[in-house]
């Protein structure tokens, strides 16, 4: 089913408690099938138990893990094990009967079918924004170095109208991510690819394979990173999962995870991968809500293209200030966990986030000097001298990225904070 429907359907598997544990209700069945588990006590365990799982099953839809209070287990009743569909609204369009004699996978193949063929037509993201022509994109741009009239990916044609030197920044920063960054290029591939899947970005998702091939990834490497991970080097896997981690909710991973695939890359290639998550979580999200097109020909390579410094051409159109303001009362915020962090719990995050330790060594202002301008001022911010410490590729072209935004945005500051918040808050990052 997942190979014929998951192109456009997500399917998932829940770990819920073992039915029949050895310590439990034990099967003679598991016995001679050599499965010999006892009842988990602990997330660790469960997740454990699993990794096994996926392992002898050699499982290639994802597996997700009920926390040991069974809340999922419990809503769905699903011991021992039962088939949902869940529609694009969040209903459930079909509930299996209990297992094993209420298992009817061919019930579901039907209500999945049935939905697909009467869904109406997804959302057409494409025409949010004009895309410009290759030539009258370059024309709004700064004046290149090199690569100049050299095809444009979709997402650059969109914001080359409004935010010129931001688009050239963010060309040469996708550019050096797939050319220059210190990590293995198909180790880069495939975590681009992972990142992509995570957010479901096919037009990335196809680029990091395409990637992977010009870097010499075969059909075998291929079908690992989609399906059974196995025959990848451990180390290789472990990245990959710690990536997937960062991008579904970078606040639940562990020390142990980091200091794991730490001690595999080191701080010079952990601190590129870090900044690779990122910038392809910030490009899905980019190409995703302008509704970028897939570019006709396929997926680009790498482009090579370079702008000119300073900056010879490439103004931003003049911005106007919004002149209608909403009427009515303020609207208030009523989410109960929203509401859970006022000022003073927020500073009490922020006192026990001062007294972590850091999961990497944090060079000195003297350390980073010499990648600096002359003249700069002494670098303070332990995040900038992390980066720019490890990564002084990478991270010089991001940090400018973002303050030439500023400067061709324009936006309400006030408005920038609450944006700043909403995304921060959400990614439970309290610094």
């Amino acid at each position: 089913m997942q190979k014929q429907y998951g192109d456009r359907v997500q399917f998932i598997n829940v770990y819920v408690r073992e039915a029949h544990p050895t310590d439990g209700w034990r099967m003679s069945s598991n016995d001679k099938d050599g499965v010999a588990i006892a009842q988990p006590t602990s997330d660790a365990e469960r997740s454990e138990a699993a990794s096994q799982c996926c392992g002898a099953l050699k499982m290639t839809v994802p597996l997700v893990v009920d926390k040991m209070d069974d809340r999922v287990g419990h809503l769905y009743s699903g011991m021992p094990d039962r088939l949902y569909l869940i529609d694009r609204s969040g209903k459930v369009a079909y509930k299996g009967g209990r297992g094993p004699f209420g298992f009817k996978p061919q019930e579901l193949e039907q209500q999945i079918a049935m939905m697909l063929a009467e869904e109406k037509p997804a959302i057409d993201v494409r025409g949010r924004f004009p895309v410009l022509p290759n030539e009258a994109a370059w024309a709004k741009l700064p004046e290149a170095e090199s690569g100049n009239g050299s095809p444009l990916p979709g997402w650059a044609r969109i914001t080359a109208a409004t935010l010129p030197r931001t688009t050239a920044i963010i060309l040469e920063l996708e550019d050096l991510h797939r050319t220059k960054s210190p990590l293995d290029p198909k180790l880069r591939a495939m975590a681009r690819w992972v990142i992509a899947d995570a957010n479901r970005c096919k037009i990335t998702m196809d680029e990091a394979i395409a990637d992977l091939k010009r870097v010499g990834g075969t059909d075998q490497d291929i079908a690992a990173l989609k399906g059974d991970r196995s025959p990848l080097p451990e180390e290789s896997r472990r990245v990959l999962d710690l990536v997937r981690a960062l991008t579904r909710a970078a606040y639940k991973v562990s020390d142990d995870q980091m200091a794991a695939v730490r001690k595999d890359l080191g701080d010079k290639k952990l601190v590129p991968l870090v900044q690779l998550v990122a910038f392809g979580n910030f490009q899905d999200r980019l190409l995703l809500s302008l509704g970028v097109p897939a570019d006709a020909g396929g997926p680009l390579p790498p482009s090579g293209i370079r702008f000119k410094r300073p900056w010879v051409g490439g103004e931003a159109p003049p911005r106007s200030a919004p002149t209608s303001a909403a009427d009515g009362p303020a609207e208030k915020v009523t989410d109960p966990d929203w509401r859970s962090i006022d000022f003073d719990a927020l500073q009490k995050f922020m006192e026990s986030q001062r007294g972590r330790e850091p999961r990497v060594a944090i060079p000195t202002s003297e350390d980073v000097k010499k990648f600096l301008p002359e003249g700069a001022k002494p670098v303070r911010i332990k995040w900038s001298l992390v980066c720019l410490g490890h990564s002084p590729i990478l991270a010089p072209p991001w940090t400018l990225g973002l303050r030439t935004f500023a400067e061709e945005s324009k936006q309400d500051r006030l408005f920038e904070e609450f944006l700043f918040w909403v995304v921060t808050r959400e990614l439970q990052c309290f610094y």
